[in-house]
């Protein structure tokens, strides 16, 4: 065999091989999906509760999983947050509890069974549609006048697995959405 063979046969495998890892990732970044929000009407009585409508659409080349509004695990945080902001730039954002107690996710779950629960497969284009209500009467009630709603999506992180869930992770089809989605809108709330 000479040289030349030898150093074609030698790229050809780390081109393969580099193409192969490549394409295999646990977790892809937020930018591959894009996060917007809506609400019925651009102004709202204080007072009133505010319906806030959510779209998670892939627009990255290849299937992943994006999170649904809650993680499934006890206790588990949002994976969608919305709250206010008024024009001094305070924020009002309202907490959330869960009880543990007799809850079905209360006993760890196998990370398969979990991300079932957690996570929704979105090919590229496809979307998630959901809903949060935010009520305005909350903090002693938002006083009338400008103010942005801003949520965030947030993605899995690496460090709140453990070693044997990322094994298993590594083994999905398709990458787990990992990072945060900032958005806003702006609402005005009248007497």
């Amino acid at each position: 065999m000479n040289c030349r063979t030898h150093i074609l046969q030698v790229c050809t495998s780390c081109v393969l091989f580099t193409s192969l890892t490549a394409q295999k990732q646990t977790f892809v970044p937020a930018n591959d999906v894009s996060f917007s929000i809506s609400t019925e009407r651009s102004s709202y009585r204080a007072g009133e509760q505010i319906l806030l409508k959510y779209k998670v659409t892939n627009i990255s080349n290849a299937p992943l999983y994006a999170p649904r509004e809650w993680e499934s695990k006890c206790p588990g945080g949002p994976h969608v947050w919305a709250w206010f902001e008024d024009s001094s730039g305070q924020h009002f954002v309202p907490g959330y509890a869960a009880s543990c107690l007799s809850s079905t996710n209360s006993k760890p779950q196998p990370i398969g069974e979990r991300m079932s629960k957690e996570a929704v497969l979105l090919r590229p284009g496809e979307h998630l549609d959901g809903s949060l209500r935010l009520d305005t009467s909350l903090f002693g009630g938002l006083k009338p006048g400008e103010y942005r709603i801003e949520a965030g999506l947030s993605g899995w992180s690496e460090e709140k697995f453990t070693d044997a869930e990322l094994s298993d992770l590594s083994r999905m089809v398709h990458p787990l959405l990992r990072g945060e989605v900032p958005v806003s809108v702006r609402i005005t709330l009248t007497p």
